[in-house]
C-alpha cells in the first residue's frame, strides 16, 4: 500500500490552527448575534443560548469535514454532479 505523501511540518501547524479556530469562532460569532438581538429583543438569555448552540453545531460539522476529508485535499467535490 503507498503511502501517502509527507506534508510540510508548517502545514500540519495550519491545520491544526485551523481545527482550533473552526471550533471557537462560529460560537462566539452567532453566540454574539444571538446576545444582540437578545439585548434589543428583552428576551435574555434565550437566543443568546440558541446562538451559542448552533454555533457548537456549525463548528463541530466544520470540524467534521476537515478532519474526515481525505489526505491530501483530493475530495470529491468536483464528482458530485455526475
Amino acid at each position: 500500500m503507498p503511502q501517502p505523501p509527507k506534508r510540510p511540518p508548517l502545514a500540519e501547524a495550519m491545520r491544526y490552527a485551523q481545527v482550533g479556530t473552526m471550533l471557537i469562532a462560529p460560537m462566539i460569532v452567532i453566540g454574539a448575534i444571538g446576545y444582540v438581538l437578545d439585548r434589543r429583543l428583552a428576551t435574555a438569555p434565550w437566543l443568546l443560548l440558541a446562538g451559542l448552540i448552533l454555533g457548537m453545531v456549525t463548528g463541530f460539522v466544520s470540524f467534521f469535514r476537515l478532519v474526515l476529508a481525505p489526505p491530501g485535499g483530493d475530495d470529491d467535490r468536483g464528482r458530485r454532479g455526475r
